[in-house]
């Protein structure tokens, strides 16, 4: 089969895990609060030898892309099918999952629930989800519920294609290639745009099936993408070069983030740089990119490798400083509660409850130190509580770290001043109502 494009689902170690593919997106994938739950996941050895690498797999789930095709014909609403085989292989890196992607607007083909539960599709992989739920644990019948699987799976490939649904087919090697095919034009033709973005969608589809982000953020999966492809010697490099280059990009605009915030750090290059060290791998193990290209691209990785390596010193002298500066601050703030509270118990009590001179110096009452002790214990507390999390909290998200020192440490004495204030208004107003509260007690 002559595929046009070309994409890579991230694989650290070389080899994919087929029988861990599952629906990886439903709802809004762009949208959080769209949510779908409805899903069908069947993942299944069908052959009769205990081999679990020989496997087939039914997906369903209802999307919401927001790469519509067109606002007036389409509203977002998609549902998607994949069925995929994961043939027997007793080499693990001849391992290949040949599929298809089946996608239709909602709009078009579905109605209410119970129209739904007509629909030749939908019965079919309700039926597949029931005997493989009901198989799960189920040793001794297993060979009766792999024969119904397999009988179902063979005849939602024929509803689907009777129905004339968009379809793209796919190839993804162990390495974490994925060869993607136009999707087929049965109601209408369609336009390249239209061909790229649904052939798009169905590489995401088919990529967070089989992959979820561990060595960056949520908001990066969508630095890899699909690329032209053909067979030439020519478009295969050409191919490839375009994918290390969708990753050298997002390793671009982190460098100049380091440079125009003066010195933060982003944990995520390193994760991008092993993902291009296994890429640059699997290119050339599947002869994409011949051997020359291959050292020229490793000395690249092992240059930019080095480069972050030297922002990471640099960052974490830099948050060494910052913390000094917290723990500073604590003092200051330690140091300002008790002034305060000698001033209020001492100094100034002749103003506001006037006593002999001769008792000024006595040792206050049980109710005056059960009024100023929790006093300062809890401005103390709640100061301290909300710096320390804070601090915690940066470490754990960078996207805090760039916010609180950008907005605080990079600005001058007043901004600091009135932004402390601002992040403390809570523990300062309590403070207040607390001292407030002593002085009308005094008074009493």
């Amino acid at each position: 089969m002559e595929y046009q494009y070309l994409g890579w689902i991230p694989c650290i170690s070389g080899h994919l895990d087929f029988g861990l593919m599952k629906p990886g997106i439903s709802g809004g994938f762009t949208n959080k609060y769209i949510k779908d739950n409805k899903t069908n996941h069947i993942n299944f050895g069908y052959l009769a030898q205990k081999d679990h690498h020989a496997r087939r797999v039914m997906l369903q789930s209802k999307v919401n892309w927001q790469d519509r095709l067109n606002d007036k014909e389409y509203d977002g609403s998609f549902r998607v099918f994949v069925l995929a085989e994961a043939s027997e292989s007793a080499c693990m890196d001849n391992r290949e999952l040949l599929g298809s992607v089946y996608v239709y607007p909602t709009s078009e083909q579905e109605g209410s629930k119970a129209e739904n539960r007509e629909k030749p599709w939908f019965q079919t992989i309700h039926e597949a989800q029931e005997v493989y739920d009901r198989s799960n644990g189920n040793v001794n019948g297993w060979d009766d519920s792999r024969s119904q699987l397999n009988q179902c799976y063979d005849r939602l490939k024929i509803e689907l294609e009777a129905m004339g649904f968009w379809r793209v087919d796919f190839k993804a090697t162990s390495g974490g290639l994925v060869y993607l095919s136009t999707p087929t034009e049965q109601h209408r033709s369609l336009s390249d745009n239209e061909k790229y973005l649904i052939t798009r969608q169905a590489y995401y589809y088919i990529k967070y099936s089989l992959h979820s982000h561990k060595h960056h953020q949520a908001e990066q999966d969508s630095l890899t993408t699909i690329v032209p492809y053909s067979r030439s010697r020519d478009g295969r490099r050409d191919a490839a070069l375009k994918m290390l280059c969708q990753l050298k990009r997002e390793l671009t605009h982190i460098k100049r983030t380091l440079t125009q915030e003066q010195g933060l750090y982003s944990d995520d290059a390193l994760g991008i740089l092993s993902y291009m060290g296994s890429l640059l791998t699997t290119l050339h193990t599947r002869k994409l990119i011949d051997g020359d290209l291959h050292q020229r691209e490793g000395r690249y990785i092992d240059s930019l490798r080095s480069s972050f390596q030297v922002q990471e010193s640099r960052t974490r002298n830099f948050r060494s400083i910052e913390d000094s500066t917290r723990s500073t601050y604590r003092v200051y703030i330690g140091w300002t509660l008790a002034l305060v509270s000698l001033f209020f118990g001492i100094v100034a009590r002749p103003f506001y409850a006037p006593v002999p001179e001769s008792e000024l110096l006595n040792i206050p009452s049980l109710g005056e130190l059960a009024l100023f002790v929790p006093l300062i214990l809890l401005v103390a507390t709640l100061l301290y509580r909300k710096v320390t999390a804070h601090m915690i909290s940066t470490k754990l998200d960078e996207a805090s770290v760039r916010y609180f020192v950008q907005a605080r440490y990079h600005q001058s004495n007043g901004q600091l001043v009135r932004t402390f204030l601002s992040d403390n208004r809570n523990t300062l107003f309590i403070f207040a109502l607390l001292v407030i509260g002593a002085f009308a007690a005094s008074l009493i």
